[in-house]
């Protein structure tokens, strides 16, 4: 009922007039496994439905330039034709939340907690919220991890609780982050951060952030044209993008005192 909902508000119809028809169309008619640029339908960059989730074919399909998302019927394929990014070397990390980084207590680990934050950035919240991460989409995201291509940030209180994460799936010299959680204030930003931090360490050039939020403009986050995006992911690997568990290597406080100059 919600998705409906959603689906039928003024700025969405224009989308939802081109979802539903290509949907039914390429559900009885399916395309290619891997969706590309002959797979794109109407002005917001639908690709249609994800017929194969496997992982080869799900990664293939985000190293083309589409990420996953749906939240009523099936998984869906979207390149929209705008695409909002964090270029690693423009992050601009306020003065202010320096601060938070090094008095808020929080922890930060990677890749320790990955079904546990996947579960909590779907879960119900205080206010309505409409989550495309459904059992069957959260066991995808757990193959890719499991393959070594997904990851998570988990940030925990002083007393172990987790409160706060990010996951997402690395796409060569980018990682796509696909969503994020937070029961405290600031955990989110500070999984972000720490994000940032690591991935610019390790030599990666950008975080797809699919859509543009006033906190990760506010970061220097900004949106480029699809087909920019799409040169983008095809640049050089970094050299610890390779598939497996990651290890976290800064603390909050090493975040706090990060320079873009560190980058490697």
């Amino acid at each position: 009922m919600m998705a409906v909902l959603y689906a039928v508000r003024p700025r969405r119809l224009r989308e939802t007039a081109v979802v539903i028809p290509v949907t039914f169309w390429r559900t009885l008619r399916p395309g290619p496994a891997v969706p590309d640029e002959s797979s794109l339908a109407g002005p917001d960059g639908y690709g249609g439905p994800v017929h194969d989730r496997s992982v080869q074919a799900v990664l293939a399909g985000m190293k083309n330039g589409f990420h996953v998302m749906g939240h009523a019927g099936p998984l869906k394929w979207w390149s929209p034709p705008e695409r909002a990014v964090m270029m690693l070397g423009d992050v601009h990390i306020p003065k202010r939340f320096r601060r938070t980084l090094k008095n808020s207590g929080f922890t930060v680990s990677i890749d320790d907690a990955f079904d546990d934050v996947v579960r909590a950035c779907g879960a119900p919240r205080k206010r309505l919220h409409l989550t495309w991460l459904h059992p069957k989409t959260r066991a995808l995201m757990g193959e890719l991890h499991r393959a070594g291509h997904a990851h998570s940030v988990e940030v925990r209180n002083e007393a172990g609780e987790l409160v706060g994460g990010v996951f997402g799936v690395t796409l060569g010299p980018v990682f796509s982050a696909l969503s994020m959680f937070h029961t405290a204030n600031d955990a989110s930003k500070l999984a972000i951060v720490s994000l940032y931090h690591h991935l610019s360490a390790w030599g990666f050039a950008a975080v797809d952030h699919q859509a543009l939020s006033p906190w990760v403009k506010d970061l220097g986050g900004k949106t480029i044209p699809r087909a920019d995006f799409n040169a983008l992911i095809k640049g050089s690997e970094p050299a610890k993008a390779k598939p497996g568990r990651w290890h976290v290597e800064f603390a909050p406080k090493d975040t706090a005192e990060w320079k873009k100059s560190d980058a490697a």
